[in-house]
């Protein structure tokens, strides 16, 4: 009777474990679209570890997931046709588009609540700065590409060497921006930002 017992809790332990398991992972919040640069009013981090500088806390994280989960992240949503879709409709689409539109507003008012004022004032602050890295890189490119209009592989080439060049000045300027804690973290997120993209490299890249 005894060993009954022990056996038949045996096998409610392993029934039970992996749901307890499952409620205990912790809430990952990915590269969060926490930005705005000049014409995308909800960018993905400007260089890997971005996030980091936030300090967010794994209660606040599990807040943001569980608001995206509830919104752009709704699988309704995602069965909604697109500009993709041969058999949608051009009215279709356009309410499609509203939803989402709804969706992705619904969201960042959720994440205005659940930020702190420093941390609002902090995602501001690098996104001026980022803006101001923009405008300045820009102007020193604006004529380069002129000159190349017409060759389309030149102008690729310099495309590419500007946003090299944006990513650069921005991380330079990122010093200046955070605390040195914040900048640490900025580092440490985006060495395991690497590792694991070098851990998955088949992983297709988010769109920016």
């Amino acid at each position: 009777m005894f060993v009954r017992t022990v056996l038949t809790l045996a096998a409610v332990a392993l029934l039970v474990a992996p749901a307890s398991a499952q409620k205990e992972k912790k809430a990952e919040l990915t590269d969060f679209r926490f930005w705005s640069a000049p014409k995308t009013p909800h960018a993905r981090s400007f260089v890997p570890g971005l996030q980091a500088a936030l300090e967010l806390t794994p209660a606040q994280v599990a807040k943001l997931v569980a608001a995206r989960e509830a919104t752009v992240d709704d699988p309704e949503l995602r069965k909604l046709p697109n500009k993709n879709d041969p058999n949608a409709t051009a009215d279709d689409i356009a309410k499609a588009n509203a939803k989402r539109a709804a969706a992705i507003e619904k969201l960042f008012k959720e994440v205005d609540l659940i930020l702190t004022k420093d941390q609002k004032a902090l995602i501001e602050k690098i996104n001026d700065g980022y803006a101001k890295v923009v405008s300045e890189v820009g102007a020193d490119y604006q004529p380069k590409i002129a000159a190349a209009k017409g060759n389309a592989d030149d102008t690729a080439a310099l495309r590419k060497e500007q946003a090299e060049a944006i990513r650069t000045a921005f991380t330079k300027k990122l010093d200046a921006l955070l605390t040195n804690d914040q900048m640490a973290a900025v580092k440490k997120a985006a060495e395991e930002e690497a590792k694991r993209a070098k851990a998955n490299p088949d992983k297709p890249k988010p769109k920016k």
